[in-house]
Parts: structure tokens; sequence; C-alpha cells
């Protein structure tokens, strides 16, 4: 299990079975989520700020971002697959 500290959110990775809970700040996570609060990830990306990505499906095109505490907030990227020719 990995925590990791975001503005407003405490994420917990359960790296084995590839899902994360987000809870609010705040929150007494030491009592593990009820599993219909887990969600399945498909990749967790960090870059040098501290901030990072998760892949929400296995395209990667919906993507969560987070940043360390006092950044910004955490938002919701839906990215366009590239079209082919």
């Amino acid at each position: 299990m990995r925590r990791i500290d975001s503005t407003n959110s405490t994420w917990l990775f359960d790296i084995e079975q590839m899902r994360f809970c987000r809870l609010p700040r705040g929150v007494d996570n030491s009592l593990a989520p009820p599993l219909r609060e887990w969600q399945a990830y498909y990749g967790l990306e960090f870059d040098l700020s501290g901030a990072f990505t998760i892949a929400l499906n296995s395209d990667h095109t919906r993507l969560l971002r987070a940043w360390p505490e006092n950044e910004e907030s955490t938002q919701e990227l839906e990215l366009q697959p590239e079209a082919r020719a």
C-alpha cells in the first residue's frame, strides 16, 4: 500500500491489485476504505515537482493529475486518441 498526500486529498494505492482510493484530507485513513471506494488504474507517473498523474483507462486518455500540498488542485484530463491515417 502506498500513501500520497496532495493539496486536497490523501491517495491510497494498492500497487498489487492496481487500484486506488482518494480520500478528503483530514479523514482518518487508518481503516481500509470500503471496496466500493476503490477504482482501477492503469499507470502512475511522477514528475520532478512531485506531481503525479494516474491513468484511469488502458488507453491513457483519461487522466487524473495531482500536485503536492499547497500547489494546484487535482484535475481530470481527457485526451482524444490521435487520428490515424
